[in-house]
């Protein structure tokens, strides 16, 4: 009986020599050491034979080859847990806590609105804070609440584990991103709901591809969008952003101008009821990520022209995002062969990660930072590598 691992294989037509090529390549980008060829058609072989279960390095590896996760390619969980599938730590309770009542979850829901219009001003420094200590009430009324009154309980509790995964990722704390991410999958699943369960797999694909597992992601958008039809157009958008994302990470030009596109007829359908969660979705917003995905490719021609027409029309409340379209604009320049214009960018930049504290601005500007090598012993070229160090604390 063939296993889900040497099925996924087959149905690639490939080789087991192919596959190794493969796990070569996903080792490289993943930064893990990889055995001999003779040892690994070993290790491969009792993989696929079910002799032996891989350990959570080869599961990474797998997932990454096949852009898949890990329970489509048959991984037991239980028998190898790995950073990702641990529960997150909660705060420890002190005394009672209120029974779910209208009055409490309105409260916590008003709380989330203010939270939710602060963090693109401040960004996730000052938030993880206050948003952390709602957990152990929220936790305590998931496992007390029974009857009606449970699934309004799990859809506030997925709303805030979900920013609190968001606001992880852009502090670059990725392992704790995906732990409460995770969570809020959790709860989607218990309410059967497919907007909330495509919405919260997309964004485990843009953890994930941020941590450089873009393969693994793409698995984790195949099933976001396996509800399409069934969801909001907006967030059957977002799915595909994430899509392109990936793609553009793996070198895919031709999947990333596929799902792009795709993305941008969903966008332009316009607002539609999806629980407010992706409200941001526009053609714009569609662009932008276009843009991003350009310079992921090394394309910066496509992505010069929609940074700087965005930032002329940026909106003040977007203080962050303001600094990530700066710090990948400078990138577009800087591949371009524009110093001048690369280096105004990142300084620009440089003043909202020190602001925010957002480890997305900082991650793009250490990206720019290999770029600008050549000049390194220019004024500006060192004050900007200066001031990127202080905020690294190198």
């Amino acid at each position: 009986m063939k296993t889900k691992l040497q099925a996924a294989r087959l149905a690639r037509g490939w080789s087991q020599a192919e596959l190794m090529d493969a796990m070569e390549d996903a080792a490289e980008r993943l930064g893990f050491e990889i055995p001999s060829r003779s040892s690994l058609k070993t290790q491969v072989s009792m993989f696929e034979n079910g002799r032996r279960q891989p350990g959570s390095e080869y599961q990474a590896m797998f997932c990454e080859v096949y852009e898949a996760t890990r329970e489509e390619l048959g991984f037991a969980l239980e028998t190898a847990p790995s950073q990702l599938d641990v529960l997150p730590k909660l705060p420890s309770p002190r005394g009672p806590a209120p029974t779910a009542s209208a009055e409490v979850l309105g409260y916590l829901k008003s709380v989330f609105v203010q939270h939710a219009q602060a963090e693109p001003l401040v960004g996730p420094r000052f938030l993880v804070p206050p948003v952390l200590s709602q957990m152990p009430l929220i936790e305590q009324l998931c496992a007390d609440t029974r009857g009606p009154m449970r699934a309004e309980v799990l859809r506030v509790s997925l709303r805030y584990a979900e920013f609190l995964g968001w606001l992880y990722q852009d502090s670059g704390d990725s392992q704790e991103a995906m732990l409460w991410t995770n969570r809020a999958l959790d709860y989607a699943y218990e309410l059967s709901d497919p907007t909330l369960s495509a919405y919260v797999l997309q964004r485990r694909a843009n953890i994930a591809t941020e941590a450089g597992h873009a393969g693994y992601a793409q698995g984790l958008v195949n099933a976001a969008l396996n509800y399409s039809g069934k969801i909001p157009s907006q967030v059957e958008a977002v799915a595909l952003r994430a899509r392109a994302n990936a793609s553009a990470v793996l070198g895919n030009a031709s999947e990333t101008a596929r799902a792009l596109d795709q993305a941008r007829v969903l966008a332009a359908k316009g607002p539609d009821h999806d629980d407010g969660l992706a409200p941001y979705v526009s053609v714009e917003y569609i662009d932008m990520e276009a843009a991003s995905c350009a310079i992921e490719l090394r394309r910066p021609e496509d992505a010069v022209k929609t940074l700087e027409e965005s930032l002329t029309r940026w909106p003040v409340q977007q203080e962050r995002d303001r600094g990530l379209c700066l710090a990948r604009l400078a990138t577009a320049y800087a591949q371009s062969e524009d110093l001048e214009g690369a280096v105004n960018a990142a300084s620009q930049a440089v003043a909202v990660a020190q602001a925010t504290g957002s480890a997305r601005i900082l991650a793009e500007l250490t990206r720019l930072q290999t770029h600008l090598t050549p000049f390194r012993k220019l004024v500006e070229v060192a004050e900007f590598n200066r001031a990127l160090g202080s905020m690294k604390g190198t």
